[in-house]
């Protein structure tokens, strides 16, 4: 049965869930407050990446953390602040850390990849422009601290199915001649991909106007219309939209969001 589902966030999340929402029959309304400032959906690297099944709550990352959390510049960095919220996420990261946790999740995450990879790949055959490119991935290590580190990651992905070749600098070399740095090898993985990100967001905006799909830009929602508890339509300064279901991808916007809802996401 056709729903109307209306999609909270018009970024990476919110645009791929109303085109599949619109392939399964669905009548779809995307509201966005800004859709300029889409942040981390245009500001990433576009990587495909099931080698990447290590949960970030590994051991070894509390202290590796710590360090980074100093580094404005690190991929961790937390601006230092009194935070009860901060701190009880901080405690929970640091219980997560184990081997149990990671020997759980490593599953878990590589089927999660390698759907999503599957997924692109239908989209590009289909001729959807997403600059997808199939070229693998690799680990380059400075160190042989480094590329002992990353090869007992790299027998964990076998173990997984996932192809990874272990070389040293020559083999290196050989693979990839434009690798030019000092290294003492790295790792190698063919089934790693990568897309443009610009180009996927456009993709999935061009082919929601294509289905007629309704995007409403520049809408600031205030509130929730509730019948009993479930949601019955978003409140704005236009005025109420209805919907028979909802999808809150709204990035930072959904804290705010989720909050008048009496809910707290972490």
């Amino acid at each position: 049965m056709s729903k109307h589902v209306v999609v909270i966030g018009g970024g990476v999340i919110g645009l791929s869930a109303a085109a599949e929402c619109v392939k399964r029959g669905h009548r779809v309304t995307v509201i966005d407050r800004d859709p300029r400032n889409r942040g981390s959906s245009l500001g990433n690297a576009g990587m495909i990446v099931p080698s990447h099944f290590v949960p970030l709550a590994a051991p070894g990352m509390i202290a590796l953390g710590l360090k980074w959390m100093a580094n404005p510049e690190s991929p961790f960095y937390i601006k230092p602040r009194l935070n009860w919220e901060l701190f009880t996420w901080a405690m929970r990261f640091w219980r997560a850390g184990t081997a149990e946790h990671v020997k759980r999740c490593a599953p878990i995450l590589r089927d999660l990849h390698l759907a999503s990879r599957e997924s692109y790949s239908r989209l590009a055959d289909s001729g959807e422009q997403l600059g997808l490119k199939k070229n693998g991935l690799l680990m380059l290590c400075k160190t042989q601290k480094g590329l002992d580190e990353e090869s007992h990651t790299a027998i964990a992905a076998q173990r997984l199915g996932i192809a990874a070749t272990v070389l040293d600098a020559k083999q290196l070399a050989a693979l990839d001649p434009t690798v030019t740095m000092d290294v003492q090898g790295g790792i190698h993985y063919p089934g790693d991909c990568h897309l443009d990100p610009q180009r996927y967001v456009q993709s999935r905006e061009d082919f929601l106007r294509r289905s007629d799909c309704q995007l409403l830009y520049q809408v600031e929602i205030t509130g929730w219309k509730l019948d009993g508890n479930r949601i019955a339509a978003v409140r704005t300064a236009s005025g109420e939209i209805a919907g028979d279901e909802f999808v809150l991808a709204g990035g930072t916007w959904s804290s705010d969001l989720s909050r008048k809802l009496g809910l707290s996401l972490p």
